[in-house]
């Protein structure tokens, strides 16, 4: 038996699988010839012909029977592997979904490698003769799913921030795909705002798929559950304005300067904001702690 989420996976006289709640109650009738233990709020079930489907806690169908010839026991991460028979070719093709059914990396795979925490960045896959490595993590980010279905875990004024993360300085940085991501140190969050903040707080969120991570927002959005997009500046070229002695994004913010247009660099005087470094040396460090060690930044 398996206490998961509350539930108690067993099965009855007949051998079926449901479940119970901890009063004992059936929530899940035994209906099942497998059911495995519930993985980021689903459960994979086989009925009595073998089909493959997903259910939640209310045994509902979020992926339905008939729709995939296999799908993997457990989602990893958020994905699962799933493989449908692809009547032209003859042959099976594989993909991955995510916990919505939405078809994350399409069908057309000869083979798809064992998803494992950790190696999301370089999943092994097989078309043809060509091994290729597939970057989960990547194609999340670009997909906006990023931001849905947040739970928020912790909530942080600037200043408790930096003493809970033993920082004194957090700079926001446009990366190379022309979004913001905040620093402090060698990590990095992600950011939700649509111009400079009244009132920034930081979160410990974790989204749907189970990624947990930090992010910078506006005190008044704390409990949102999803953000269309985490940012996409304003890239219009404007009149370039100077302000000295300006070391961080929050003297930037008390001054007032909403000039949207000009946020990318808001400070005027690069030297002084990156402390000496220059806008490509900065940019470089930022792109190689984004793209070429994803364990910089989650290591919160």
């Amino acid at each position: 038996m398996n206490m998961i989420s509350g539930l108690d996976i067993c099965t009855d006289d007949n051998g079926l699988y449901g479940a119970k709640n901890c009063k004992g109650d059936i929530v899940i009738p035994f209906l099942y010839k497998e059911m495995y233990p519930f993985s980021c709020g689903l459960s994979m079930v086989r009925n009595q012909n073998y089909g493959y489907a997903y259910i939640n806690q209310y045994n509902q169908q979020v992926i339905p029977f008939g729709k995939y010839s296999w799908c993997d026991s457990q989602f990893v991460c958020g994905y699962a592997r799933v493989v449908k028979y692809d009547v032209l070719e003859e042959k099976n093709k594989w993909g991955i979904i995510d916990t919505k059914g939405n078809i994350i990396i399409p069908l057309e795979y000869d083979k798809i490698w064992t998803l494992k925490e950790g190696y999301l960045d370089e999943v092994k896959a097989l078309k043809g003769n060509e091994e290729l490595k597939i970057n989960l993590v990547m194609i999340s980010l670009k997909s906006g799913t990023l931001l849905d279905g947040l739970s928020y875990i912790a909530t942080y004024t600037v200043e408790e921030f930096k003493t809970k993360f033993h920082c004194t300085r957090i700079d926001v940085k446009k990366g190379k795909d022309n979004k913001l991501y905040f620093c402090y140190g060698c990590n990095i969050g992600f950011v939700a705002l649509k111009g400079i903040p009244q009132n920034p707080v930081f979160s410990i969120v974790v989204n749907s798929v189970g990624k947990v991570f930090l992010l910078l927002h506006e005190k008044e959005d704390i409990g949102k559950t999803s953000f269309e997009e985490y940012i996409k500046l304003n890239t219009s070229k404007q009149p370039h304005k100077k302000y000295y002695h300006k070391t961080s994004f929050w003297d930037y913010e008390n001054e007032k300067m909403n000039d949207y247009g000009n946020w990318s660099d808001p400070y005027g005087d690069e030297q002084a904001y990156y402390n000496g470094w220059s806008r490509e040396d900065v940019e470089s460090g930022l792109a190689d702690a984004y793209e070429n060690d994803l364990s910089a930044r989650d290591s919160w």
